[in-house]
């Protein structure tokens, strides 16, 4: 091949290739919201079948550059909302202006049930539910659940309820922000006396929570209750003896953190 063959051929190849390069369309436009009319950015358009595709930028806007002729299906899709698919013809040597509005769509995950957990509290919601006064019930096996040290601990997961502790660990228990002289503290109904010398204050690190069949804790003064249990009153209710004999394991674990 001859120096002037060849630069024929180079010449129609250039050609050739100016031609379908410049033959190429665009696609572009804007999507936005259908009911605010607010740009979303981050939008996604693509041509199905392709690997053709762009993303809205700030302004909302698109652009899909060098697209060869043909007829093409695009689709629009953003997340919260309901995709769109558009049938298109692009033609050489020019844009294609096409805005899309897309309507917001209710994002809808799969079903959970959660039943183990309110198993265990059945009993204690249907007790808050149909009492005449503010109380709060934490069952037996709730109070299993949690790796608390003593009974205080475990009445300081409720609302309305502040620990004053001593030595790290939690011993007394102050409701409604009033002092703990004004809190009435009952197991099984029967009222346990002050276990300071100077205050009525009770020490409750000495219940064991493994103990405890349920807590009760009423945080409004009802004609029922003391006089003095102005901060309101928790009762405790111990484990009675079962009919069949059981075993029970308790294991505590401690992890160390290398």
């Amino acid at each position: 091949m001859n120096k002037l063959n060849y630069k024929i051929i180079t010449f129609f190849f250039f050609i050739t290739f100016t031609n379908i390069i410049l033959g190429q369309g665009n696609i572009s436009g804007t999507i936005s919201d259908s009911l605010t009319n607010n740009s979303l950015i981050g939008a996604n358009a693509v041509l199905l079948g392709t690997s053709m595709g762009a993303a809205t930028d700030f302004d909302g806007k698109y652009k899909i550059s060098r697209v060869p002729a043909g007829t093409y299906k695009l689709r629009v899709s953003y997340i919260g909302y309901k995709p769109k698919e558009f049938n298109i013809n692009v033609v050489d040597d020019k844009t294609l202006n096409l805005d899309v509005f897309l309507l917001a769509d209710i994002v809808e995950g799969e079903t959970v049930i959660v039943s183990a957990q309110a198993a265990g509290q059945v009993a204690a919601i249907n007790q808050q539910l149909s009492a005449n006064t503010i109380v709060n019930v934490i069952s037996e096996e709730k109070i299993q659940e949690l790796p608390d040290a003593n009974a205080a601990e475990a009445i300081g997961r409720l609302p309305g309820v502040s620990l004053s502790r001593s030595g790290g660990e939690a011993n007394k228990i102050i409701l409604r922000g009033l002092s703990d002289k004004y809190t009435s503290v009952t197991l099984d109904g029967v009222r346990i006396p002050s276990t300071d010398a100077q205050e009525r204050g009770i020490d409750l690190s000495a219940i064991s929570q493994s103990s405890l069949a349920g807590i009760e804790l009423y945080k409004a003064l009802t004609p029922d209750k003391d006089a003095d249990a102005i901060a309101g009153s928790v009762n405790f209710v111990t484990k009675k003896a079962p009919s069949e004999r059981r075993l029970e394991l308790f294991l505590k674990v401690d992890i160390m953190m290398l």
